[in-house]
């Protein structure tokens, strides 16, 4: 029989406090925030110095993908109109920026390569061909899960305690396919998710 508790992870997920505060709170229980008056003197406005180390050699040659300090940059000026910055580590938001910086690399490498390979399988007289994803590109999808762990605690932590209506940046249709989630219909005039997005809500 199985045995070992439920899964991490597993669950309905909790309503983020927005929704809550715009739905009048339907429960009538007390809505939790987690309340801190400092940052414990760190800046997260500044990025951390280690990332600029981690800049791969290749990085003056491809202007356009933005550094790890860039990507740390970004994320706080989308976080800040939500009004948790404050509450999420800056180590957090740096584990995020690297795990981006290094999948933005491993796409544009992978652009460069095969993503798909014919192999031969079965007896030598009668091979049968049959098509299979290269080492490279099954690194890639990993790489973008890694991204998606890393954003969550980020995104738990905003959608918990924002009382802003906010988008997630990570919730594209990749992301869902290869979490083997099915994507709900988004109301209409919902805005598109991502950074950069034209609305009045971060994202």
């Amino acid at each position: 029989m199985p045995s070992g508790g439920a899964r991490k992870g597993a669950g309905r997920k909790p309503k983020p406090l927005a929704e809550k505060l715009a739905a009048g709170n339907p429960g009538h229980r007390p809505l939790k925030k987690v309340e801190f008056t400092s940052t414990g003197g760190v800046d997260p406005h500044e990025p951390p110095a280690y990332l600029r180390v981690m800049e791969k050699r290749e990085q003056e040659n491809r202007p356009s993908i933005p550094t790890p300090t860039e990507l740390y940059t970004d994320t706080v000026k989308y976080l800040e109109p939500s009004g948790c910055l404050h509450l999420v580590p800056a180590a957090l938001i740096a584990d995020y920026a690297m795990a981006k910086y290094y999948l933005l690399h491993a796409q544009y490498e992978l652009g460069k390569t095969a993503t798909v390979v014919k192999i031969k399988k079965g007896l030598k007289k009668e091979p049968a061909e049959t098509y299979e994803i290269t080492d490279f590109a099954e690194a890639m999808l990993k790489m973008q899960k890694n991204v998606l762990a890393t954003w969550e605690p980020i995104w738990d932590i905003v959608s918990r305690n924002s009382e802003q209506l906010v988008t997630n940046p990570e919730k594209d249709l990749l992301a869902v396919i290869i979490g083997g989630r099915r994507r709900k219909a988004k109301p209409r005039g919902e805005p598109p998710d991502g950074f950069h997005a034209d609305t009045k809500n971060p994202g």
